[in-house]
């Protein structure tokens, strides 16, 4: 009779112990993550131990450079929105993820005396795009490259600085770009020409001179015969005359020759 007691005693012990394990099992922790980004975003904290089957309150927005968010989604393909009001929480845990739409950014170029090129170029950016910058043109100038800061003359690039040909990256906001310059230089080459050969004063020594100098080229000793008339492309006088005073608007080299009157 004792040993039957027992039995009875110890069955019982053992559905109890069954029926709490199967409600320890059907006690599901229900919690939500809110998934922003793979990189860039702020974090959000998920939502631990929910209720099940209930509503849950909208989490405070994230951020992201470069991006506008436009609200939660059951799906990463923001094809599915999450309605906070109605959308109840099953009995398991899920993910809601962020859904972004990327921001239009403006380029504004300052040409510092350049014009652009005919064919289209990139005016506005979405963050992360590799859009090619444009090539401007300058008479009497080659053209380096964009910067962010600005150009006055020769002494605005920072040595080193190789500038941009394309759109920067992990840029957010509307780019302001400046056209930086290089002053085409060019080899000017003297030739006495004196009428009479092998006597005259000799040839000057050519120099670089810059596009835009103030021209001052070396003046020829009259002699007893003849006087010096200035330096001309033509060697019979016949072409462009360059005069002291003047501005240097060359771009390719020149080769000039001394004109002489006679007296």
């Amino acid at each position: 009779m004792r040993k039957l007691y027992t039995t009875l005693l110890l069955l019982a012990f053992i559905f109890l112990l069954a029926g709490c394990q199967d409600q320890k099992m059907t006690d599901v922790r229900v919690n939500v993550v809110f998934f922003t980004a793979n990189s860039g975003a702020t974090l959000v904290d998920s939502y631990l131990d929910l209720v099940p089957n209930s509503t849950i309150e909208a989490p405070e927005e994230p951020s992201r450079n470069g991006f506008m968010f436009t609200g939660w989604f059951k799906d990463l393909n923001w094809t599915e929105p999450w309605d906070f009001e109605n959308d109840v929480v099953g009995d398991y845990s899920i993910v809601l993820y962020a859904g972004w739409e990327p921001m239009l950014f403006d380029i504004i170029y300052d040409l510092n005396g350049g014009t652009m090129p005919d064919s289209e170029y990139p005016t506005s950016f979405v963050p992360g795009e590799n859009k090619v910058l444009p090539q401007p043109k300058r008479t009497g100038y080659i053209f380096i490259a964009w910067y962010r800061y600005d150009w006055v003359d020769s002494t605005s690039t920072i040595p080193g600085d190789s500038g941009l040909q394309v759109l920067p990256l992990n840029v957010y906001e509307d780019l302001n770009l400046y056209a930086h310059w290089r002053t085409i230089s060019v080899v000017v080459t003297y030739r006495a020409n004196y009428p009479i050969e092998d006597e005259g004063p000799a040839s000057p020594t050519s120099r670089t001179v810059e596009y835009g100098e103030i021209i001052n080229f070396p003046i020829l000793e009259d002699t007893n015969d003849y006087s010096f008339m200035g330096w001309n492309t033509r060697s019979d006088g016949s072409g462009e005359w360059f005069v002291n005073g003047d501005i240097f608007t060359r771009t390719q080299r020149a080769t000039l020759y001394g004109i002489w009157q006679p007296k």
